[in-house]
Parts: C-alpha cells; structure tokens; sequence
C-alpha cells in the first residue's frame, strides 16, 4: 500500500516540477564548464604577450595610468598575479551592477584589454538557473519556484528508492544496469531507475547545498549544524526616521564650524582630510602590495586587493598556485601605517567544518571533488532532461494503458 501512495508521489512531483528541474539541470550543466569556456573564448583578454626585458608596472603606477585614462572612474579593487602572461583586473563601480564591473588590463602597458565575449550569454544562463530568468519584480517568484523544485527534487530520488527498493535489494549491483535488448514501457523503466541510481549522490548534493541560496532558515541552520560563526554582510545605511533628519540639520552649522579644526586634528594624527587624492591612494596601496608579498611567504596563482573606504588597514584575498578549488582563497590584512601583520587565515589550516562552509559554491558544482567531481556534476546535471523525457514517457504510457481497463469495467 505504502508502495502506491510514494509511486504515486513519484509520478505527480515528476509532471509538476519536472520541466523546471529540466531547465535547473540543464543549465547547470551549461555553467559547469563557465570559467574553463570564458578563458578559452576570451584569451586575448585572460593573457598578454610578454614583453621582453620590460617588467610589469607597479601596482601604483598601473592604477595612475588607468585613473589617467579614466578619471571619472571610482575604482573598487585590483586582481593581479605573479604568471607574467596574466592580465590584471580593476573592478570599478558600475550602476545596476552589485559587485561592479571587472576591466581587464595588460599589467605591462595598462592598455585597456577586449571585453569579455560571452559573459552576457552565461550571466543569463545563471538567471535561468536562479530564478527562471524572471524580471526584477517578480524574480522571489522565480526563485521560490526553483527553491521547491529543489525540495521536490529530493522528495523524488527518497521515492524512486522506495518504489524500486525491491529490485535494489535482491539485486544491488544489478540494479546500476539496463539492457538495451529490453523494449517499450521495461526499457524506459529500467533505464530510468538504472541511471538514476548513479546520479543519486550528484542530486542529493545539488539539491542540499543549492536550497543554502533559497532560504535564510536553512542557510543559517547549516551554519549552525557546522558549528561556523556566519560572515556578516555589510548592512546598508538605515534611512533616517524625520526626527534624526532635524537632528542632523541642527548640527550642519556645528559641523561646518567644526570643520577646518577637524581637518588639522586628522592631520596632527597622521591621517589625511577627506580630500585625499587618488595619487596619495595609490601610494597606499603600492605600500600595502609590498607589505603583502613580504608577509604572504608563498608564491600564490592570484590574488585581489579590495580598497578600504577609509582606514589604514587593508585585505587581501589570494589563491595558492596549486588551490583545493577557486574558493579556496586565503585571506591577509596589513596595517600600512604600523606596518603589521594583522591577519594571515589559510584555508589550508582551517578546521573540515569551516572549510566545507566556504566551500558551499564548490559542493554545488562538483569541483570541491576535482576534475571528475566537475565532470560527474556536469553530466548528472545534463542527464536531468533524460529523467524529465523518461519520466513523461512511462507516465504516458501507463496511462494509456490504464485508459482500455477503465473502459472495459465502465462496459
């Protein structure tokens, strides 16, 4: 009886939120390879030619001549690496863009490098995959649909192990083989539960790990059940209730009294007014590289160098040249006005639990397991469209065959 009652959860989870599994799937198999298919698409950008007897810029003198060229630019970051045919990154605010917009540079000339060709292409594949692709105002609809497909997607695979749990029992091995001799509704059956047994690990994986990006309880209960204190994200400024604005506006006279007294007090400390120039910035920075590559002790495949807003104190995050997988960053922050080591945390030496949290993106794509966790990923993920096909077709087929039965007893 139970058997019924979970076939038949089967079947209609199948038809209901099968299509959007299919889409999920399949998409996520088209990203699979994004980062791998961008660099071999766009290697005029990715690299340079090196030039003979002529060393890189510094970092200061690479971000005077971009500012030079682009002066109305409000420049985030900068990515750089030791390989002398890699290009530099400098992320520069864009509006409608969350985390700016990346331009590459030749860290030799600060030649401004192609656009990306296919960015566009694989940024809408990631909509399609998050949230269906639907517009701003109705994107939560998206996501939320993706988010219980995802929770369907499990409900399936704990139901497709009960419904043939009788042929995985007495035949455990047997039950990863179909046979190509069996036709119609036997070889569609078998296939589907056959295949499906391999790609059980894959599903569960995406399924567990993709619902960290759908709802909040979830995510802050993984961290919970890992024992990691969750990062917080930078909140945005709170909008001033009307009796803070009077406030505020009672205190503009003060502060423009106050403000040529405050200006001499920041410089008796050592720190600059507000009016700092972008070439006093790039000193900083310069300073702060050469602390880093002092500090850091390693040769490293990449690393980026997020500007503070205000502060003496700045973050690196980098990349060993032989990395666990491209999350595996490292994080290292100097003080360039004391000149000291404040922090230098390594993945590496993180506990499994905080290292599987930072790894959460990986999981999802395989590539925490490597090149063959990528490629299994890749080709579960592909392999959804065969369950939604499969799916459809046994369900079809029964139910044709259910239809002569019913008018048999009506008769």
């Amino acid at each position: 009886m139970h058997k019924t009652i979970w076939f038949k959860i089967h079947w209609i989870l199948g038809i209901t939120a099968g299509i959007i599994l299919l889409i999920v799937g399949v998409t996520g198999a088209i990203l699979s390879f994004e980062k791998e298919i961008m660099k071999a698409i766009n290697s005029d950008s990715y690299y340079v030619k090196v030039i003979e007897g002529q060393d890189k810029l510094t970092t200061k003198e690479l971000l005077e001549k971009f500012q030079a060229s682009n002066p109305k630019a409000k420049i985030n970051s900068i990515s750089f690496s030791l390989d002398k045919e890699s290009s530099t990154v400098i992320n520069v605010a864009s509006e409608g863009a969350r985390r700016g917009l990346n331009i590459y540079i030749n860290p030799y000339t600060a030649e401004v490098l192609p656009d990306l060709v296919g960015k566009d292409f694989f940024g809408f594949i990631l909509r399609l995959h998050r949230w269906l692709a639907f517009p701003q105002e109705i994107r939560e609809v998206g996501k939320q649909t993706v988010a219980i497909s995802t929770v369907a997607l499990i409900v399936l695979i704990i139901s497709g192990i009960i419904v043939y749990w009788g042929r995985i029992k007495h035949a455990f091995f047997k039950s990863f083989t179909f046979k190509f001799k069996h036709k119609g509704r036997a070889f569609l059956s078998t296939m589907h539960s056959a295949i499906g047994m391999w790609v059980i690990p894959f599903y569960l994986l995406a399924a567990l790990t993709g619902l960290y990006w759908s709802y909040g309880w979830y995510n802050n209960m993984l961290y919970s059940i890992a024992g990691v204190e969750k990062p917080q994200r930078q909140q945005a400024p709170q909008p001033q209730t009307q009796k803070e604005s009077k406030s505020e506006e009672q205190k503009v006279e003060g502060q423009k009294e106050r403000k040529t007294e405050g200006q001499r007090a920041e410089r008796a400390q050592g720190q600059r007014p507000q009016g700092e120039t972008s070439s006093s910035k790039f000193v900083d920075i310069q300073k702060a590289v050469e602390m880093f590559n002092i500090f850091v002790q390693r040769d490293y495949s990449s690393v980026t160098l997020r500007f503070p807003q205000k502060g003496t104190i700045y973050s690196f995050s980098y990349l060993d040249t032989d990395p666990a997988h491209y999350r595996a960053r490292n994080t290292l922050e100097v003080d360039i006005n004391s000149w000291q080591l404040l922090k230098h945390e390594r993945y590496n030496d993180l506990p499994l639990n905080e290292r599987l949290m930072k790894s959460i993106l990986p999981l999802h794509t395989g590539e925490y397991f490597g090149l063959i966790g990528q490629i299994g990923m890749f080709i579960a993920s592909a392999l959804m469209a065969l369950f939604t096909i499969t799916g459809f077709m046994l369900y079809i087929n029964r139910h044709k065959k259910k239809k002569p039965k019913i008018q048999q007893q009506r008769a």
